[in-house]
C-alpha cells in the first residue's frame, strides 16, 4: 500500500491510498499536469528524511498556478542539509505529491483514491 500526500498551491493537504506504487499516470492526475519533474524536499511532519517531490515540470508557465509554500519550504530544507543551492528567489508552483510506502497495512490512512 502507498499513501500520497498532496500539498496543494492553496495551502490544503489532501491524502490518496493505492493499492499498488502510483505511476505517472495517476500523479499526472492528482497534481494536474502533463509532465513531472522529480525534486527533493525535506520536512519533519513528513519524514526525518530526504524524500521526492512530484511537481509540474511546467507549473511555472501556467498562469494558473501559484507558489506552494510548504512545498518551497521543504525545498529549501533540503538544500541547506545537502549543500544544494537554487537561484534566489526561485520557488515550487502548483501541487506537490509525495510518495509513502506504508509499512504497516492497519496505521494507513483509509480515505480512499
Amino acid at each position: 500500500m502507498y499513501n500520497v500526500i498532496l500539498w496543494k498551491d492553496n495551502g490544503n493537504e489532501d491524502f490518496h491510498v493505492f493499492e499498488t506504487k502510483p505511476t505517472f499516470q495517476d500523479l499526472y492526475k492528482l497534481i494536474n499536469c502533463s509532465t513531472i519533474e522529480i525534486t527533493q524536499g525535506y520536512d519533519q511532519n513528513v519524514s526525518n528524511r530526504t524524500f521526492d517531490m512530484y511537481l509540474d515540470e511546467e507549473g511555472k508557465f501556467n498562469s494558473n498556478n501559484t507558489t506552494n509554500k510548504r512545498a518551497t519550504n521543504a525545498w529549501y530544507a533540503w538544500q541547506l542539509r545537502t549543500g544544494h543551492q537554487s537561484m534566489p528567489g526561485d520557488s515550487i508552483v502548483g501541487n506537490v505529491a509525495i510518495i509513502r510506502k506504508v509499512k504497516n497495512a492497519s496505521k494507513q490512512n483509509t480515505k480512499a483514491a
